[in-house]
C-alpha cells in the first residue's frame, strides 16, 4: 500500500535515516585509504610522486628480500670543503656536516666519501676513495698517506640509492714527518726524560769537561728574542736598528741596516754585565744576511772593561756568512782577561756599507770550570732548572767522578741538551732506557732500518728463522737435546730436537720473547721433518701470551694434530689461530715443541711468526695476514674472508644491514645488478635465452588511402625490413577491398625486391586469392611464414600488389583503409629458425612418421687426463688437464665421455647443432687461456689417448663455465664425446677443466632431427 509520510512519526524516521547516511559517508571519506591493506603473495608496493614518477618500491623485491628500494632520486648536495690536520704519515680529515648548496642533509643521506688525489684537478672515482664518513652531522677520519708530498682531498656525498653528488672544493694537505735521524737536536727534550733517567751510570767518564757547566738561572741576555719593551727602548735612538717579523721560530728579530757611504762597524749594546777576571761565558746567536750585504761578519761579543772603563779585549762569536741564505746559528766560549770588572754584551754587523743583517735568539751564559768542582759535589740540589744545556757539554767533558749519584734528573736537563754528539758509541743500551720512555712520537718514519732490527725486514719476528747464524748457535748452546744439523729444507741448516726418553716427554725451544698487547693475533708457519722412528703425539709452533709477572694467559698454536704428523719427509704447515692475546697480556713467548715423545728426532726450518695487522681488537675491524684479508662487522662477526687454505666469502652491508653476499660456494645475492658486458646464465650467454623468444613486429605500415586497379596488376604498399637468416618470420597484409561489380577474384601478391626497389615483376613469395561473388566491400588478408634463410640476410624491400581477374568487363577493385579501419602491412619475428619436419600423409595409416626435431642434454659419465698424450694418468682422477706445464707429465690431453643413450639417439639422426659445457677453474695465466676441442668415438675411458684430428679453439677465462658451439667438429653421429688436446708446449694452452663427478661437470647438448 502507498505511504505518503502523512504523519509526523514517518517524517522523523526518514530524517533520522538521512542523518545516519550522512554521518557514515563522512566517516568513510575521512578514513585511511589503506587502513587494513597488506601486501600479499610476495609482491611489492610502488611509490609515485605527484607527477607520476616512480620513486621507490616497498615489499618483496625480485631477489626475495624485503626492503624499501629508492629509485629516480636526486643526487645529494655538495659537502663543504674538508678541514685537514697533519698527523704522522697521514692526515686527519674532518667534515662539519654542512653543505655548500643546501641548508639541510637530505633524508636519504648515506655517507660522505673521502677522496685523495696527487693533483689539485684530480677526478674522484673508485680508485681515489680512501675512507667514508657516515654520520650526517659530520665527523673525522684518519687516512694514511704514502710518502710526505702534498696531496689534495675532497668530499663526495652519496645517498641510499648509491647516487653521488658533486665533489667539494679540494683542500691541500701534507702529512707530518718525524725527524730524519735517530738522535738529533731536539728529539730528546726535557719532557721525554723520566725522573732520575740520567744518573752517574749514564754519563761516560770525562763527559763533563772544563767549561761545560753554566751557573745561575741561565741566559744573561735580558730579551734574547727581541720581543719585549726593553729592546724597543734600546733602538729608540738608533734608527739603523729596527725590529723585523718574523724571527727564527719567534715573532720578531733585530735587524740592522748597513747602508752607508763608507764601510763601518754598527753595533748595539744589549746589556752590561758584572764579570770577574778569567770568568768564562758561552755565547750563541741566530743570524742571516741579505744577498747584497758587503760586510765582513755578523757577531755577538762581550767587550771586557777594567775599573776605569778601559777596553781590555773582546770575546767574540762570529757567524759564517751565507749571503741571502737561511737562518744559521753561531756559538763560542770566551774568557775574560785579567783586570776585568764588567763587559758589554753587543751584536754587530762588521765593516759594511750595503745590505742588512738580522739577529735572533741570543744566548750568553756563565760557565764553571771543572777544576773548581770537587768530586761528587754537584748533586741535583746544586743545578738550577735548565742549567745544563747542550752547548755547555763537549764530548767526554763530564766525568763520572764529578757527578754524584742521581745528581742529574730530568728537570735538570734543558730542551735539546742531550744530542747524538754528546753520547759515546753504544752508551745508550736497552738497560739504560726506562720502559715506555720511547714511544711512536719519538721515532721518525723510516728511521728504524734493516740494520737496526735483528728480526729482519719482512715482518717475521723470529730472528734467524732458518737457523743459519750465530743467534741459533747460541740457542742450542749447552742443550743436550737441541742441536743444529745440515742440511735444512732448502737451506744450509735446520734446528733438531731429540725426542728419545724412557717416558713420554715434551721438549720445547724458546725462539723469542717480545712485548705484546691484548687483542693481538699471530700468523704462524713452519717446515718440520719427523724421523721415521719418531714417536710422539704432535709437533707444534706456538705463542704463549704472558702477563707482566710471566704467567701464561693463553696460547696461539699451529700443530700437526694428534697422531697425524708426517714422518720421513719435510712438510710445511701454516695457520692463523683464532685465539687472540687475552686481557692483561704484556709479553709473547714463541716456541717450537715435540709433545710427549719417546723416540726419534724432529727437525724444524723456515719458521715464521707475523703479527696480524688489525685496525682493532674487537667489533668492526680489518685483519691482514699472509693468509689473506678478513673484515668484521660491528658485532665482531666475520663479514669478508679472502683467505688461502679456507673457504672465502664476501658480505656487503649498509648501516649494519647486509645487502649483498658472495658465499664460499660461489653463490651470490645482490639488491641490484648492472652488467656492462657479457652476462651468462648456466654457462650460456643471456642472449642465447633471449634468442629462443620471438622478437615481435620488426616493421609495420598503416594504410588510410584508396588505390584502384582495373584488370592490371598494381602495387599498393611497400615495407623494408632487416632479415636475420637464423630467424623465422610472419608477413601479414590486411586491408578492405571494394569491387565495382560482383564476379571474378581478387589476387594479392607478396613480392621481394631484395635490396633494390620492388616492382610488379619482382619475385613472388606468396599469393592470396579472394572470390568476389558479391559486389560488396570485404576485408582481405595475406599471411606468409618464411625462414630468414629463404629471404637472405640484410635489408629486404617487400611489395604488396593486387589485381582483379576473371570479372565482368569494366570491373574495378579498390583497396583502402579508413581511420576506423586502417590497413596493416607488417613483418613479425616469430622465433629462431625451425627446420621443416613434416611429411605427406594420405590418412591410410601406413605412412612413415614425419621427421621431428629434438634437443637433448647429456651429462658426462667418465673423464680423465693423459700424460704425454699417451697413457691415462690416474693421479689427476677425473680432472681434465690439457697442455704443457713441466716434463713430469709432458703435453697433456683429456677425454670426456657421455652415456650410451647418446649413441642410441643419434642412430639415423641428422645433427643440426652440437654444444659442449666446460668449466675451467685454472689456467697458467690469470687472464685465462685457450681450449682446443676435438671429438672422439670412445664409449668408455680408454687406457691410451686418441681422438679425431679436426679441432676448434676457444678462449676461456679462469673460473668460467660456458656453453660453446662445437658443431663443426662434432658433425658425425658416430662421435661419443670430446677431447681437450692442444698438442702444444705454449703456456697459453695449459689449463684444467672440471670432470665427471666434480662440481660444474661437462655436459653435451645436441640438437638433431630424426
Amino acid at each position: 500500500m502507498a505511504n505518503y509520510l502523512d504523519n509526523q512519526s514517518d517524517a522523523q524516521r526518514f530524517a533520522q535515516m538521512l542523518a545516519d547516511y550522512d554521518r557514515r559517508l563522512q566517516a568513510l571519506e575521512r578514513s585511511t585509504q589503506a587502513g587494513f591493506t597488506s601486501i600479499e603473495g610476495g609482491g611489492s608496493l610502488d611509490i609515485y610522486d605527484d607527477e607520476g614518477t616512480l620513486k621507490g618500491s616497498v615489499g618483496v623485491q625480485p631477489d626475495g628480500g624485503v626492503a624499501l628500494v629508492p629509485v629516480n632520486t636526486a643526487p645529494p648536495p655538495t659537502p663543504t670543503p674538508p678541514a685537514l690536520e697533519a698527523v704522522l704519515a697521514g692526515l686527519l680529515v674532518s667534515w662539519d656536516g654542512e653543505w655548500d648548496d643546501a641548508y639541510e642533509s637530505p633524508s636519504d643521506f648515506s655517507l660522505v666519501q673521502v677522496h685523495v688525489g696527487t693533483a689539485a684537478d684530480f677526478t674522484p672515482d673508485v680508485s681515489t676513495q680512501v675512507a667514508t664518513i657516515t654520520a650526517p652531522l659530520g665527523g673525522t677520519v684518519t687516512i694514511a698517506i704514502e710518502g710526505y708530498d702534498a696531496v689534495w682531498v675532497c668530499l663526495v656525498a652519496a645517498n641510499t640509492a648509491a647516487l653521488t653528488g658533486l665533489a667539494s672544493t679540494v683542500v691541500e694537505g701534507t702529512p707530518r714527518q718525524a725527524v730524519p735521524k735517530d738522535l738529533i737536536d731536539g728529539i730528546i727534550t726535557e719532557t721525554k726524560l723520566a725522573e732520575q733517567a740520567v744518573s752517574a751510570a749514564k754519563v761516560k767518564l770525562g763527559a763533563i769537561g772544563a767549561d761545560q757547566l753554566a751557573l745561575g738561572a741561565g741566559n744573561l741576555a735580558p730579551d734574547p728574542s727581541f720581543e719585549g719593551p726593553q729592546t724597543t727602548q734600546l733602538i729608540v735612538d738608533h734608527p739603523e736598528w729596527t725590529l723585523a717579523t718574523p724571527g727564527n721560530n719567534s715573532p720578531t728579530a733585530l735587524s740592522v741596516d748597513s747602508t752607508n757611504a763608507v764601510k763601518e762597524w754598527r753595533s748595539l749594546q744589549l746589556a752590561y754585565l758584572r764579570v770577574l777576571p778569567d770568568e768564562r761565558h758561552f755565547l750563541a746567536f741566530d743570524s742571516k744576511a741579505s744577498a747584497d750585504f758587503d760586510g765582513s761578519a755578523a757577531k755577538l761579543f762581550l767587550r771586557y772593561d777594567d775599573a776605569d772603563g778601559r777596553v781590555l779585549g773582546y770575546g767574540v762569536a762570529t757567524a759564517p756568512l751565507v749571503l741571502g741564505g737561511p737562518w744559521a746559528r753561531a756559538q763560542a766560549q770566551v774568557q775574560a782577561p785579567a783586570g776585568t770588572v764588567g763587559a758589554s754584551l753587543r751584536v754587530e754587523a762588521s765593516e759594511a756599507s750595503v745590505g742588512r743583517v738580522w739577529f735572533d735568539n741570543v744566548e750568553a751564559r756563565t760557565v764553571v770550570a771543572a777544576g773548581m768542582v770537587v768530586a761528587g759535589s754537584i748533586s741535583a740540589m746544586e743545578l738550577a732548572v735548565n742549567s745544563v744545556t747542550a752547548e755547555k757539554i763537549v764530548a767526554l767533558g763530564i766525568t763520572a767522578e764529578k757527578i754524584a749519584a742521581l745528581a742529574i734528573t730530568a728537570d735538570k736537563l734543558a730542551a735539546l741538551s742531550v744530542t747524538a754528539d754528546k753520547l759515546a758509541a753504544n752508551a745508550v743500551t736497552a738497560t739504560k732506557i726506562l720502559a715506555g720512555s720511547i714511544d711512536a712520537t719519538h721515532i721518525k718514519a723510516g728511521s728504524l732500518t734493516a740494520d737496526r732490527l735483528s728480526i729482519g725486514t719482512d715482518g717475521n719476528i723470529i730472528a734467524d728463522p732458518s737457523f743459519e747464524g750465530a743467534v741459533s748457535d747460541q740457542r742450542v748452546a749447552g742443550s743436550p737435546y737441541w742441536s743444529i744439523v745440515t742440511p735444512g729444507n732448502g737451506t744450509a741448516r735446520a734446528l733438531q730436537v731429540s725426542a728419545v726418553n724412557a717416558t713420554a716427554v715434551t721438549r720445547f725451544m724458546t725462539l723469542a720473547t717480545l712485548p705484546a698487547v691484548p687483542g693481538q693475533k699471530l700468523w704462524l708457519a713452519m717446515d718440520y721433518r719427523a724421523s721415521a722412528d719418531w714417536n710422539g703425539i704432535r709437533i707444534s709452533l706456538y705463542g704463549q701470551w704472558l702477563d707482566a709477572l710471566g704467567n701464561v694467559l693463553g696460547y696461539s698454536t699451529i700443530t700437526t694434530g694428534d697422531g697425524v704428523a708426517v714422518k720421513g719427509a719435510w712438510t710445511r704447515i701454516t695457520g692463523l689461530p683464532t685465539d687472540a692475546a687475552p686481557t692483561g697480556t704484556t709479553q709473547l713467548r714463541l716456541a717450537c715443541s715435540t709433545v710427549d715423545g719417546t723416540a726419534g728426532t724432529v727437525q724444524y726450518d723456515n719458521l715464521a711468526c707475523r703479527v696480524v695487522m688489525a685496525s682493532g681488537a674487537a667489533g668492526a675491524r680489518a685483519e691482514i695476514s699472509p693468509q689473506g684479508l678478513q673484515l668484521f662487522d660491528d658485532a665482531g662477526e666475520e663479514a669478508v674472508a679472502l683467505m688461502t687454505g679456507r673457504p672465502n666469502y664476501l658480505t656487503l652491508s649498509t648501516d649494519g644491514l647486509p645487502v649483498a653476499t658472495i658465499d664460499q660456494d660461489g653463490g651470490a645475492g645482490f639488491q641490484r645488478l648492472t652488467v656492462a658486458e657479457g652476462f651468462a646464465v648456466g654457462g650460456a650467454d643471456w642472449t642465447t635465452y633471449l634468442d629462443q623468444l620471438p622478437r615481435g613486429i620488426l616493421a609495420i605500415d598503416y594504410q588510410a588511402s584508396t588505390v584502384t586497379a582495373s584488370g592490371s596488376e598494381l602495387g599498393f604498399v611497400e615495407l623494408s625490413v632487416d632479415i636475420d637468416p637464423t630467424r623465422m618470420y610472419r608477413i601479414v597484409f590486411e586491408v578492405r577491398a571494394n569491387p565495382s561489380a560482383a564476379g571474378g577474384e581478387l589476387q594479392l601478391r607478396l613480392r621481394n625486391g631484395g635490396s633494390g626497389a620492388p616492382t610488379i615483376t619482382s619475385p613472388q613469395l606468396h599469393i592470396a586469392i579472394w572470390p568476389m561473388a558479391v559486389g560488396n566491400s570485404f576485408t582481405t588478408r595475406l599471411e606468409h611464414i618464411v625462414p630468414g634463410s629463404d629471404l637472405g640476410a640484410g635489408t629486404k624491400r617487400m611489395l604488396i600488389t593486387f589485381v582483379n581477374a576473371f570479372g565482368p568487363s569494366g570491373q574495378t577493385i579498390a583497396l583502402y583503409g579508413a581511420s576506423t579501419s586502417l590497413g596493416k602491412f607488417y613483418v613479425e619475428d616469430i622465433g629462431p629458425h625451425i627446420p621443416e619436419t613434416g611429411g605427406y600423409n594420405t590418412g591410410g595409416g601406413s605412412t612413415t612418421p614425419p621427421v621431428q626435431k629434438y634437443t637433448k642434454t647429456y651429462s658426462a659419465t667418465w673423464s680423465g687426463s693423459y700424460a704425454n698424450r699417451g697413457a691415462y694418468n690416474s693421479y689427476w682422477g677425473n680432472s681434465c688437464y690439457q697442455g704443457y706445464y713441466s716434463s713430469t707429465n709432458g703435453v697433456q690431453a683429456s677425454l670426456i665421455g657421455f652415456p650410451s643413450a647418446l649413441g642410441t639417439d643419434l642412430v639415423g639422426a641428422t645433427i643440426i647443432k652440437a654444444e659442449i659445457y666446460l668449466y675451467f677453474d685454472h689456467w697458467y695465466s690469470n687472464s685465462g687461456g685457450k681450449a682446443v676441442i676435438k671429438a672422439h668415438k670412445h664409449t668408455s675411458r680408454p687406457s691410451a689417448f686418441s681422438s679425431d684430428s679436426e679441432s676448434k679453439t676457444i678462449s676461456w677465462a679462469r673460473n668460467e663455465g660456458k656453453w660453446v658451439d662445437i658443431t663443426t667438429v662434432f658433425d658425425s653421429t658416430s662421435w661419443r664425446g670430446i677431447a681437450l688436446d692442444p698438442n702444444s708446449t705454449s703456456s697459453t694452452y695449459y689449463g684444467r677443466a672440471r670432470g665427471y663427478g666434480q662440481t660444474n661437470p661437462p655436459k653435451l647438448r645436441v640438437t638433431y632431427t630424426k
